[in-house]
């Protein structure tokens, strides 16, 4: 997917790395134009995905994660809480 320059200096501002918005795309749930990882599911993966315990704990600790897309681009990031 292609990244706007809005999302990745947003991401910076907010504390949101790469990873973060690579493991939301991948594990997070589709809504509309929006894919969100939330507590619930970030605990389901803790249990199963051991080697990505690091970026999963610094999720949770965010309250879990939401990307805005349009197409195949990506538009925004923010922390769920």
């Amino acid at each position: 997917m292609f990244e706007t320059l809005h999302i990745n200096k947003r991401a910076r501002q907010r504390g949101i790395t790469k990873k973060m918005i690579d493991l939301t795309l991948e594990y997070g749930k589709l809504k509309g134009d929006k894919i969100r990882l939330g507590t619930r599911r970030i605990k389901e993966l803790l249990r199963t995905k051991t080697e990505l315990k690091s970026e999963l704990l610094k999720l949770m600790d965010k309250g879990g994660l939401v990307v805005v897309f349009s197409g195949a681009t990506l538009i925004t990031a923010y922390a769920w809480r």
